[in-house]
């Protein structure tokens, strides 16, 4: 029997997963198109009491994330639309297709500086935003990050950009401090009685989920668990088949798109002999907090380490 159909490239599994992950996550709120304010009457009402001396645009949903936590969210003039919802994001600012930006449009904001994830670029044919850098914008690439130490990178990037580098210092410690709270206590559980788990990304019949080399797994083990899948690498495509022949103990899921994803689960097929399916050990985690490479990572540690061990949390 096949283990896995086969592990995809990461870049363009990352990408894909941020957009279908981040787009519905964020379909509660009302999003904005850039015609709502084309005008630029509500970036110009934003630049009042900005904290950061210059004007920023964030086009990916986990940098606007990390600005908004560095108290910079008065300072953000224009986001993408997936951003739209993020605490601390001004509401009326005009919202634009991360992959395909009106570039005229937005050059006429004057943005002092953007933030850019480098999937944009890798996702499309050419680099939507290289005539804004073309034409002085300075337009920084946020690397897709695959590790928490990578995360971490990131946010000190982000502050030392916008001139907050304490507070961005400060995130960071923050992060940190909860990762290894958790961490010793789940350290004190014996490697025989490590629960295994499946984390799904992506519902049937098309199941996603990943391997090492990715952030999620190591949030999976900090909370003292073992992904049924660590012996494969990056983003994976994985049948319903190769889940139930792995037993997990736990299953947990961040889909929320096609309504409550728990019963659908628990009633999937194939799966009734599941143990984690047959103990109700079938668990929501937060879709922002585990799918954004951001400081909020740590509350998807958090929810994995009480599902997983209530007794310990």
């Amino acid at each position: 029997m096949t283990k896995i159909h086969r592990s995809i490239n990461t870049r363009k599994a990352a990408l894909w997963i941020l957009l279908a992950a981040v787009a519905v996550s964020c379909t509660p709120h009302k999003q904005r198109s850039a015609g709502h304010s084309a005008d630029g009457t509500a970036a110009e009402a934003s630049r009042a009491n900005m904290p950061s001396s210059r004007t920023i645009a964030s086009m990916a949903p986990s940098t606007t994330t990390i600005l908004c936590a560095l108290g910079l969210g008065p300072s953000i003039i224009t986001a993408d639309t997936w951003s739209a919802g993020t605490p601390g994001l001004p509401e009326e600012i005009p919202l634009f297709d991360m992959m395909k930006p009106d570039i005229e449009l937005l050059a006429s904001l004057e943005s002092g500086i953007m933030f850019v994830s480098a999937m944009t670029k890798e996702g499309t044919s050419k680099d939507p935003f290289k005539p804004l850098s073309d034409a002085g914008t300075e337009v920084v690439y946020i690397p897709t990050s695959g590790s928490i130490a990578e995360i971490k990178n990131d946010i000190a990037l982000i502050a030392e950009k916008t001139g907050v580098q304490d507070k961005g210092t400060q995130l960071v410690a923050d992060m940190e401090k909860k990762i290894a709270e958790i961490r010793r206590t789940t350290a004190n559980i014996p490697a025989d009685q490590k629960k295994r788990v499946f984390f799904e990304i992506s519902p049937a019949p098309y199941i996603y989920s990943f391997g090492s080399g990715v952030f999620l797994n190591e949030l999976v083990e900090y909370a003292g668990l073992v992904n049924i899948l660590a012996e494969e690498t990056g983003w994976l495509s994985v049948s319903a088949e190769t889940v139930a022949a792995a037993d997990p103990d736990i299953i947990f899921t961040n889909v929320n798109y096609a309504g409550d994803p728990i019963p659908e689960i628990l009633s999937r097929t194939g799966w009734e002999g599941v143990a984690a399916v047959r103990t109700g050990q079938v668990f929501y985690i937060d879709n922002n907090a585990s799918s954004q490479p951001a400081h909020t990572v740590v509350k998807a540690l958090e929810q994995m380490a009480k599902a997983a061990y209530p007794e310990l949390f």
